[in-house]
């Protein structure tokens, strides 16, 4: 019984080391920019969306949000969110870039600086540092925590933590080439069913 039970666990354990995964690329449902020199103002259906500080130290925040009902309960492997940088101003690569996770929920035809949510969680981020190129920022724990249930999905915000002249610009989904959360995940369907029907082998 002993052998036994050893030889499903390694089993178990081997089989949990193999990538028993999913891939999926995901674009948003929303995505804007809000800036702080025109703060009623909505920028949802802009092709661009702009990150740094501009003239007379007024502030740009992007914003974006992706569906991830789908994967409710799934392990996430990673999480990586991909933006096309296209354009600069000021000083490039820009520093003192933040990500955010979001406090509460908004709508990409609605939000503006006045209006826009707040800071959950943040994390300091390395800035672009190419033109037209992906950059990638890795919210894997953030993603997880989603799907988990454990924190309410209204997406993230990225922003300058200071107000130097500096930024750049990234497409949106209404741009020609759209942003993207990249997963990779196990389902946990096929996790249950899996380990489920090598234990059986030994029943």
């Amino acid at each position: 019984m002993f052998k036994k039970t050893v030889l499903i666990v390694f089993i178990m354990v081997m089989f949990a080391s193999i990538a028993i995964a999913d891939q999926a690329t995901l674009n948003p449902t929303d995505d804007a920019d809000v800036w702080e020199f025109i703060p009623d103002t909505n920028r949802g259906t802009e092709q661009g969306f702009q990150v740094g500080c501009g003239g007379a130290g007024y502030l740009r925040n992007s914003l974006i949000k992706f569906d991830l009902s789908s994967y409710s309960g799934a392990t996430v492997n990673s999480a990586v969110l991909r933006l096309w940088v296209y354009d600069s101003f000021g000083d490039f690569p820009t520093d003192n870039i933040f990500i955010a996770r979001n406090n509460a929920d908004w709508d990409e035809l609605t939000v503006t600086w006045n209006n826009k949510p707040g800071s959950a969680e943040n994390t300091s981020i390395i800035a672009p540092s190419i033109l037209y190129d992906w950059w990638e920022i890795d919210v894997t724990d953030w993603v997880q925590n989603i799907v988990d249930g454990t924190d309410p999905n209204y997406g993230f915000q990225i922003y300058q933590g200071d107000t130097d002249y500096a930024g750049f610009s990234m497409r949106t989904k209404e741009g020609t080439i759209h942003p993207e959360l990249v997963l990779d995940y196990t389902p946990s369907a096929l996790q249950s069913t899996t380990f489920s029907r090598i234990k059986s082998l030994f029943d």
